[in-house]
């Protein structure tokens, strides 16, 4: 694979191409979205993933979740996507409590506070891939799985329609007007084009796991915030005994826990989570990982655009990278459609900078928003302590503030696209 994005020196067409409007690398959530919203448009598109065939997940539910917004709930069923999905793999929570174990500052709100149903769902994230997969199979858009990108060249050509030229491991090559990274954090698209974004330490690992608890999670999303980091208890679909676990620790704390047993384990959760739920016992096996968070310079370049992890990585404290990753796929998809119906190109200046306009501003402001907050809680200043208690109390006596985070909970805010507005329960 070419190391950097290169440009030929030859303005000759490769008559052996397959040209495409909008070609997608990565075929993650993100990636999914985008396609399934753009499938039965007119557009060409194609999207390439290195993984193989989705597949709907049976049996235990999967380690790796995300809470799903009522925007993104919107978002996806817009796609075609929400209806594939297993009822019974879904998990509703209506409620959020959220405490600091330091001192007794403590916010609870719920959806009824807002008139909703519930604030979101606890849904598998390959549960959400596999059921874009076959929004996206069902209407015949071409998803083409196992299959890497070879080389990946900037055309120097004075027909601007395509932009760059995409060969795959198969051979295949193809001409691309639009080309989006939805190719994770490590993006080799975003490489390509040249977009800075380093990565930065948080200083946190993070430990996954589904556990079985000794009370019922009642459909609340608990997170008890520690010193060391904050512990997540999400609720999971079954009988109200199981929720999916993410605890994140200072690297050598996350070592001497994974270096223990599973009854072990098991105790040391039940302590930190202050037997909220009872006994713990983890069910499976633990995966650690390091958190790091990452904002691309830029959301877009020549002939390119980024979206979801390839673009921005949050620290998972609040569960919004995916909410934020479908926002920037529905934002795309509408300046896409839009320039179309305007007879734009999709590569215009106009088009690209209007979709960084709107999502990259956002996307800092909930990146600093979750620094802050880690921030806070690892304070450890007697008197600080003391604010962030009586703050939390104080939010918790106030009826308005706490609708405020239920609103945002729900995904509500900030410039919506109109998938993530209309609402078809």
């Amino acid at each position: 694979m070419t190391s950097r994005s290169q440009e030929t020196s030859s303005v000759e067409k490769d008559i052996s191409a397959t040209s495409v409007d909008v070609l997608i690398v990565g075929g993650g959530m993100a990636g999914g979205l985008l396609a399934a919203l753009l499938a039965d448009t007119g557009l060409s598109v194609l999207l390439i993933d290195a993984a193989s065939e989705p597949e709907m997940p049976q049996g235990d539910a999967h380690a790796r979740v995300s809470a799903i917004t009522e925007a993104s709930f919107n978002m996806l069923n817009n796609a075609g996507a929400w209806s594939r999905l297993p009822a019974q793999r879904l998990a509703p929570y209506q409620s959020m409590d959220v405490w600091d174990a330091d001192g007794n500052g403590r916010v609870t709100f719920d959806a009824a506070s807002v008139l909703a149903s519930e604030l979101g769902w606890i849904v598998e994230n390959n549960a959400i891939t596999a059921a874009l997969y076959q929004a996206c199979v069902a209407r015949n858009f071409d998803w083409r799985c196992g299959v890497r990108i070879e080389s990946l060249v900037r055309e120097n050509a004075s027909d601007e329609s395509h932009a760059w030229r995409a060969t795959l491991t198969t051979g295949e090559r193809y001409l691309a007007t639009l080309l989006v990274g939805a190719d994770g954090a490590r993006s080799m698209v975003r490489s390509h084009a040249g977009i800075a974004a380093a990565p930065k330490d948080s200083g946190h690992m993070a430990i996954v796991a589904t556990v079985a608890c000794e009370l019922p999670h009642k459909a609340c999303a608990r997170q008890r915030f520690m010193e060391t980091g904050p512990v997540a208890m999400l609720p999971l679909f079954g009988d109200q005994h199981q929720f999916s676990l993410v605890w994140s620790a200072p690297p050598q704390m996350v070592e001497e826990l994974m270096a223990l047993d599973s009854a072990a384990f098991s105790h040391a959760l039940t302590q930190a989570t202050e037997e909220v739920l009872g006994a713990c016992t983890v069910m499976g096996r633990r995966a650690a990982f390091p958190i790091q968070t990452l904002h691309a310079s830029q959301y877009v370049g020549d002939g390119v655009a980024l979206i979801g992890d390839a673009a921005h990585v949050v620290h998972p404290l609040a569960g919004q990278g995916i909410n934020l990753g479908f926002l920037d796929a529905a934002v795309l998809a509408e300046e896409i459609l839009a320039a179309r119906k305007k007879g734009l190109g999709l590569t215009e200046t106009s088009v690209l900078a209007r979709y960084q306009r709107r999502r990259r501003g956002h996307n800092a402001l909930m990146l600093n928003a979750l620094n802050g907050i880690k921030s806070i809680f690892e304070q450890r200043d007697p008197g600080l302590r003391f604010l962030r208690n009586a703050g939390m109390r104080l939010v918790n006596r106030m009826p308005l503030a706490k609708s405020l985070f239920a609103t945002e909970a729900l995904g509500r805010n900030g410039d919506l696209p109109a998938s993530a507005r209309s609402c078809g329960k």
